[in-house]
């Protein structure tokens, strides 16, 4: 079942991105269409085998995604723009104080925690340097710390928008 899953989002991405490149079925050169296939093949290959169970768990629900692509267009996209206009108001003022924080997660699932650094690593002024494993926390150098050594940390205050959404999806 996960070789199929894998197979058909990889073929569905290639002639997506291929679509337009000859005559067959209008979209695309008999070339093009076999080596789709083929790549497809491969990566399904390996990707079922490499993916742990848990993620293609949840990959497999059809809600998880249609709220991952909510996710990926409303509250990343402002959470990243926000992200850009602090950053440069940052590097003009000079206001800059950089710091390498843990941060409890409390997720409960890896592929949330996944993408909480992922979210966390594409907003500018701040990079994901590890995951735990056991406990889902996450290392991460934050360009402005205003807190205090020892103090706490909480998800919201690196990106409210995303801790909320992830959490909703994937806790």
């Amino acid at each position: 079942m996960a070789f199929f899953f894998y197979f058909n989002i990889t073929i569905i991405s290639y002639l997506a991105l291929t679509a337009g490149s000859g005559d067959f079925l209008y979209f695309w050169s008999y070339e093009e269409f076999g080596a789709g296939v083929v790549i497809s093949t491969i990566i399904a290959a390996a990707g079922h085998k490499l993916v742990p169970a848990a993620v293609s768990g949840h990959l497999f629900n059809p809600l998880r995604w249609v709220a991952l692509v909510v996710y990926m267009t409303i509250p990343f996209f402002l959470s990243l723009l926000v992200a850009n206009i602090e950053v440069m108001y940052r590097v003009i003022t000079g206001k800059i104080n950089p710091a390498i924080v843990k941060l409890e997660t409390g997720y409960k699932s890896g592929i949330g925690t996944y993408f909480l650094a992922n979210s966390i690593t594409l907003s500018p002024g701040t990079l994901t340097l590890e995951m735990g494993e056991k406990d889902n926390s996450l290392y991460i150098h934050c360009l402005s710390w205003k807190k205090g050594k020892d103090e706490s940390f909480e998800p919201k205050e690196v990106a409210p928008f995303v801790h909320y959404w992830l959490k909703k999806i994937y806790n």
